[in-house]
């Protein structure tokens, strides 16, 4: 899993770079023929894929950041 680890932090931060320095249309008017091509058929998954991804790291998140249910018989009451 190390390998896969690695080759997707070297991925994030490859297509991080790109997003950072050039915006979709400058891209999709100065890119090759191939290389639209192979993003138009390969994104569909990638995108699926990552927003799956994406969800189960949010949810187990999200439940990690749920607070505390209270006991009510356990509570301490305070007053004065």
């Amino acid at each position: 899993m190390d390998e896969v680890e690695d080759s997707l932090q070297d991925s994030i931060a490859a297509l991080e770079e790109i997003a950072a320095g050039v915006k979709p249309p400058e891209a999709w008017s100065q890119l090759g023929d191939t290389t639209i091509e192979r993003f138009w058929q390969a994104w569909p998954n990638v995108r699926a894929w990552g927003e799956w991804l994406y969800t189960l790291i949010d949810k187990e998140r999200g439940e990690k950041a749920e607070p505390v249910k209270t006991d009510a018989e356990h509570e301490e009451l305070g007053g004065g």
